[in-house]
């Protein structure tokens, strides 16, 4: 899916750029009320705290799980454990398609640089809601004794985690209103405010057991998670939700060239979006969280 929408970006981007070439002297010289002025990919990727779910939540998600139709006598959540594709969850990616609009003065004489708005579809995917349960038994395995006489005692540690992940595929509509500094200079900044609103679909919840078993004895003697004794992994489809965040853009923009006509309309740019993010799991309830986005991306001026 993900190789479809940069496909059908990368599409529209050639088409905005071709019937830009092929516009006539008379052309340039109408004036109306709006027009596109820039076109924007950009490629990145969120980071947040993911909503920390509880095992009611995921019992909901994934109905039919038999690792969660288990006794969780003395398991806690979060604690020590470790989960060798944790990274997996830490962060969520994003591709986004935008055109700028610049809007007329009123005697329709010339086109104002400030503001533009910005409109177009992004794409997201990652995590949005996870819980951990930890447990572990220790008994006493062996002791060690030092030539100064110093014991130490050595456990044999069992260690029982499950790790529970909801993810989501998010298409959105993108609308932002921008104002940049000294847009005719080679280096400009720009900061303004927008809106996403959109769906959900390949929604899924993954559930990892992992059993480890291993020797402690403190700092002095220790061979930690040296054999895995079980893993299983099971997972679920999910219904598809809406999402919507309210975010700051801001960024910095570099323009390629200074001579030549081609260079001078590609730019160079990093964005930062502080946002509000606000996303339906339809099986639980709406959850809402503080997202940091961010990515770096090409504008290309059309006119």
């Amino acid at each position: 899916m993900k190789n479809i929408f940069h496909l059908l970006i990368f599409t529209f981007t050639l088409s905005f750029l071709n019937s830009f070439a092929q516009e006539t002297e008379e052309q340039k010289t109408i004036y109306n009320k709006v027009r596109i002025n820039d076109v924007y990919v950009i490629s990145g990727f969120f980071s947040n705290h993911t909503t920390n779910g509880v095992l009611a939540d995921f019992k909901a998600l994934a109905q039919n799980s038999a690792l969660l139709n288990r006794d969780f006598t003395g398991f806690n959540s979060g604690g020590r454990g470790y989960y060798f594709r944790g990274s997996d969850y830490s962060r969520g990616n994003l591709f986004s398609f935008q055109v700028g609009l610049n809007f007329s003065d009123k005697e329709k004489k010339f086109f104002k640089l400030n503001p533009q708005l910005r409109l177009g579809v992004s794409y997201f995917s990652g995590a949005q809601l996870s819980a951990q349960l930890n447990r572990e038994i220790r008994v006493p395995y062996d002791t060690l004794t030092t030539s100064q006489g110093q014991i130490y005692y050595i456990d044999s540690v069992n260690s029982y985690s499950y790790y529970m992940n909801y993810n989501s595929e998010q298409v959105r509509v993108h609308a932002s209103v921008i104002f940049r500094t000294k847009p005719e200079s080679r280096w400009s900044v720009y900061a303004g405010a927008g809106i996403t609103a959109g769906v959900s679909f390949n929604a899924s919840t993954t559930i990892v057991y992992d059993h480890y078993q291993y020797s402690d004895g403190g700092i002095f003697y220790s061979y930690p998670w040296n054999n895995m004794n079980e893993y299983a992994e099971e997972q679920f489809r999910n219904n598809s939700g809406f999402a919507f965040s309210a975010f700051i853009p801001m960024g910095i923009d570099f323009r390629l060239g200074k001579k030549r006509e081609f260079w001078k309309r590609i730019h160079l740019y990093y964005e930062f979006n502080p946002s509000i993010n606000l996303a339906s799991i339809p099986e639980l309830r709406t959850y809402v969280n503080a997202q940091a986005v961010q990515g770096f991306g090409i504008r290309v001026s059309v006119r």
